[in-house]
């Protein structure tokens, strides 16, 4: 045998930087066999066998399963490649646009808990935002605790509809300026998912672009009504008038903490001109 045109299966394995583990379990089944194999047990592989199993690897980088590479290999043509390459094409523009919306879910929510994080809740702001979408589903029992159960139906029945959709949620709470005014400020007799984009499939309610007023209260949401009340407080001292519908949402929830009284509430009234 001649050495200069073989390599062992540690050379192989550090030209192509993988272990010997990996060319013994690929010998194993069947998907790559050395050239020569000694009657002592020492495998030898041919230089040219290098190409093979860059294609091979390749494949696995691809993330095709080794059994589909081995089928592959088995009957491989240029129209079969062409084939499998379209396809892995295809999933990876999948996972890009899903890791793209990751990023952005992860980009919003550090936005929402660094607000929280810093906020003064004594202050009274006024932002501005843009055009927004929610569904909506009405709580007959008007306890918070129900709210949740329905909140999460909601969104199961959105992401149902819209699988697959390129814009963040979450879930929030509307009260009712009747309500507000007349101090009663837990009767969350509804659940809503607000939305960056319009939603396919379901009917959705408009929140409409604007300035909002803006409160901020930390702890448990039963005593959220100081709040309220420093935000009823402002509005009649600056003579404001504002829209009848109170949006709740958490800044700060359970996904960063474990305990309601640390929670982060936001909530905004829209201003009218």
């Amino acid at each position: 045998m001649e050495q200069r045109m073989y390599m062992t299966t540690g050379e192989l394995a550090k030209l192509m930087g993988i272990t010997k583990e990996t060319l013994f379990h690929y010998d194993e089944i069947g998907l790559f066999r050395p050239a020569v194999v000694m009657k002592n047990g020492y495998r030898y592989y041919e230089v040219s066998q290098m190409e093979l199993l860059d294609a091979i690897l390749l494949l696995k980088e691809l993330r095709m399963p080794l059994k589909e590479i081995q089928e592959l290999l088995g009957k491989r043509s240029p129209e079969r490649m062409l084939e499998v390459f379209s396809e892995r094409e295809e999933k990876i523009q999948e996972e890009m646009t899903k890791l793209k919306n990751m990023k952005r879910w992860i980009a919003h929510r550090k936005e929402r808990i660094e607000t929280g994080l810093h906020i003064n809740t004594d202050e009274i702001r006024i932002q501005q935002f843009p055009e927004r979408f929610y569904l909506y589903s009405s709580v007959e029992s008007g306890n918070a605790e129900e709210s949740y159960r329905k909140a999460n139906e909601l969104v199961t029945r959105f992401l149902e509809a819209n699988p697959g959709f390129k814009s963040d949620y979450e879930v929030a709470y509307i009260q009712h300026g009747d309500d507000v005014e007349q101090g009663i400020y837990d009767r969350y007799d509804n659940a809503i998912v607000l939305l960056e984009k319009r939603p396919r499939k379901l009917s959705y309610q408009v929140l409409p672009e604007g300035d909002y007023l803006t409160a901020y209260h930390r702890g448990h949401w039963k005593t959220v009504g100081a709040a309220y009340q420093r935000m009823l407080t402002y509005i009649q001292k600056q003579g404001l008038q504002v829209e009848r519908e109170y949006i709740e949402r958490y800044l700060i929830d359970a996904l960063a903490v474990d305990d309601l009284n640390s929670y982060m509430t936001e909530i905004t009234v829209r201003l009218l001109k």
